[in-house]
């Protein structure tokens, strides 16, 4: 079937109960106001019990509005759901901020966060959690902090940044976001052109490397150093404060800065003895959260503005694909100011989860000491796990390194078969298999099950606890190479990759945790609520089903535009009818192919401004065939070249520990062989592709990509444009070799 439309929406969507927004995963106390009181009598901190005494009614309207059903509905009411405007009359919205409460009243006692890496380390319940919230929250309102303002929020991840975000969100204001690590120009950029009147930053480190920059920006803008003077026709607020999350601000940082410098505990102080007369603001749907910068390829990055019901759309319709248990744990380890760990991490606590905060350094070690339930990653992530185990494979008795092979070849062998029987192949989501095909499925299933089972014992198993995932990983952020999603369902880990943009808060799609639902090789089904549809890249008409186009998104989750940036805006729009282009190229798996369970999944193919042209007119899209490369131990990145020639050229990095093995059984290499080598493993990943996907000439790059050097975005992505200018000799070698 592939003359119908691909205009996507979510098959389950149909016909049944519409997202409503106080309905979600909040897990609620039951008993009503004897269950308040009683809970809050146990309670010792002064500050909440002030608090919820004034609070006690509005807490009740809000868990009744929590538990309100909504009316079945049609498909055309779920078309009218998907194009309404939010609500802004709608006084009893719940925000993300307003669901501490009700966390606190029913899992007070439980552990929220465990922050282990931070001096001091931390551990905080949802009752002690909520507290500090609160507390910052009427500190940052002692210091003048009113709705509708902004705060430049710089730090890595840790619990202290999520009381900080919760705080500034609790009071109407909004943050805007970026990691402690960022240039010092970029987070000077983002103060000034996100009009932030107050900084929170990681530590004073922070603070001092972004003053300069900060008086410099300042100067440029202004033209007389004057910080609060217009620019532009636009009223840059002063900076009246900073405050540092971690540590204690020093001398330097408070001559460098020309206002007050406070430490965490004096913000919470300053809470503490306003607190009786704090009020948190009412919230509404199209209010501005945050704006949240992201990575770019060039130039400054933009500012996405997301609103509070952006935010809450995705904790009320995350449990379609992922539904965690009360006092289920996380890790924690990609950067809290990316929306997706953050929107997960705010759906985790939502659930009553406990989050572990970790970092790059420490996280296999965090796997080991906190053995996550749910692990919120991106496809490098689960690369590097991947390597570590085959490194361990390599290095193990020759009898247990050919046992772990023969298990993994089997194993990947039965898992092929079962997808088939299944209906989630994803080679026969557009033609069914034929007879002989599943005939042959059906029979590699029986005869290899046996194996597969004796294999999860001797060999999968004992990964899987190594590894110390215990449920799901969560993807997201980048395409899973195909090596990666057979080796762990061959572990029998479920892995659900998603996909999104900051820009949409951000998941559009994602694949589910349920029996023959996760379709390996998709990112999955719409978030319900949500429409994707593909169109031709350059009439912007929807195409058939099955056929690659350009993916346009529109639902609740979509951004309100970008800040102070009505032509990107504008651009980002340019379909019309609230559709937004994702710039990504994907295809919808049609409906009516016989035996399929695939019907809706979307399938993505690679970024419309990645495609490389070349000189014959064909279209290559370089995310699958580097991928296919970074397969490969020796090859840690691939990355193409070869726009208007007649064939693909490469910029590779060398996997270094696998040459540092290969030469301690080989002895020392020379270029030439390290050459042959690489050369060798590009040929065999791309063999079976059509011969003008292969590489034909490569030049190999001598230090690795990085965040730090600004060739890899922060979800550890290749910059292209800035790998294109860094190399701009290595790139001209190879053009120089192509046709």
């Amino acid at each position: 079937m592939m003359g119908s439309p691909a205009v996507i929406t979510n098959p389950a969507d149909i016909g049944a109960r519409p997202v409503h927004r106080f309905a979600g995963p909040l897990l609620l106390p039951s008993g009503g106001p004897a269950c308040l009181l009683q809970r809050s009598a146990r309670r010792s901190s002064s500050l909440l019990l002030a608090h919820r005494s004034s609070k006690r009614n509005t807490r009740n309207y809000v868990r009744f509005a929590c538990q309100v059903q909504a009316p079945e509905r049609t498909e055309q009411s779920r078309e009218e759901y998907i194009d309404s405007e939010p609500n802004e009359a709608n006084v009893s919205f719940i925000g993300v901020p307003q669901t501490w409460a009700s966390l606190a009243d029913a899992h007070g006692d439980k552990l929220a966060a465990i922050d282990p890496h931070q001096s001091p380390a931390t551990k905080l319940t949802y009752l002690e959690l909520e507290s500090q919230i609160i507390q910052f929250a009427a500190g940052l309102q002692s210091l003048s902090l009113k709705a509708g303002e902004k705060v430049a929020l710089f730090s890595e991840n840790s619990s202290r940044w999520l009381v900080a975000d919760q705080a500034v969100m609790t009071l109407g204001a909004a943050d805007a976001v970026r990691g402690a690590s960022s240039p010092a120009d970029e987070m000077a950029y983002i103060v000034s052109h996100s009009e932030s009147c107050a900084i929170v930053a990681q530590d004073s480190q922070t603070l001092e490397r972004l003053a300069p920059a900060l008086a410099s920006s300042s100067a440029s803008q202004n033209g007389n150093g004057s910080n609060g003077a217009p620019h532009n026709g636009v009223h840059r607020p002063a900076v009246r404060f900073a405050v540092v999350l971690w540590g204690e601000p020093n001398d330097k940082c408070r001559s460098l800065l020309d206002c007050p410098v406070l430490s965490y505990a004096e913000v919470l102080a300053r809470g503490h003895r306003t607190s009786a007369t704090f009020q948190s603001a009412p919230l509404s749907s199209g209010q501005l959260a945050t704006i949240v910068y992201t990575s770019g390829t060039t130039g400054n990055p933009k500012g996405v503005m997301l609103t509070h019901g952006n935010l809450r759309y995705q904790l009320d319709n995350l449990n379609f694909f992922l539904k965690p248990k009360p006092g289920e744990r996380s890790l924690s380890l990609l950067p809290p100011w990316h929306i997706y760990e953050r929107s997960c991490g705010y759906y985790l606590f939502s659930c009553a989860c406990t989050q572990v905060y970790t970092n790059i350094r420490k996280f296999r070690e965090d796997l080991a000491n906190y053995p996550p339930h749910h692990f919120v990653c991106v496809p490098m992530v689960l690369d590097t796990l991947y390597g570590r185990v085959q490194q361990q494979i390599k290095k193990s008795s020759p009898v247990k390194r050919t046992l772990a092979r023969l298990f993994f070849a089997i194993g990947t062998a039965y898992i092929r078969a079962r997808r088939i029987l299944d209906g989630v192949a994803l080679e026969y989501a557009r033609t069914a298999p034929s007879m002989f095909r599943v005939m042959l499925a059906t029979f590699t299933a029986a005869v290899l099950y046996p194996l597969y089972r004796l294999g999860q014992v001797l060999v999968f198993g004992k990964i899987r606890a190594a590894l110390g995932i215990m449920s799901t990983v969560i993807s997201g952020g980048g395409s899973l190479a195909r090596h990666l999603d057979d080796f762990y369902e061959a572990l029998a880990l479920p892995v659900l990759n998603g996909w999104g943009l900051t820009e949409t808060s951000p998941v559009l799609a994602c694949r589910r945790n349920q029996a023959r639902e996760n379709v390996r090789g998709s990112v999955g089904l719409p978030i319900p609520g949500t429409a994707v549809r593909v169109v031709d890249p350059d009439t912007l008409q929807p195409v058939p089903e099955g056929q690659q186009g350009l993916l346009l998104a529109r639902g609740p989750g979509v951004m309100k535009g970008y800040f102070n940036d009505e032509a990107s805006t504008a651009r980002a729009f340019v379909a019309g009818d609230g559709w937004f282009d994702t710039g990504d190229l994907g295809w919808r798996a049609p409906t009516g192919v016989a035996g399929s369970n695939m019907a809706g999944h979307i399938v993505l193919t690679g970024r419309a401004k990645d495609t490389i042209v070349l000189s014959s007119g064909e279209n290559v899209e370089p995310a699958p065939i580097e991928d296919a490369c970074a397969v490969s131990p020796f090859i840690q990145h691939l990355v193409l070249v070869g726009q208007d020639h007649r064939m693909l050229g490469a910029l590779v990095v060398p996997a270094e520990d696998a040459f540092k093995e290969l030469q301690e059984i080989k002895g020392a290499m020379s270029d030439e062989e390290i050459r042959a080598v690489i050369r060798a493993e590009i040929t065999k990943a791309t063999a079976a592709r059509p011969h003008f996907e292969r590489v034909a000439a490569f030049e190999i790059l001598r230090e690795p990509l990085s965040v730090e050097a600004g060739t890899l975005t922060r979800t550890f992505k290749p910059r292209r444009p800035a790998i294109y200018a860094k190399y701009a000799r290595e790139v001209a070698d190879v053009l120089s070799k192509l046709r």
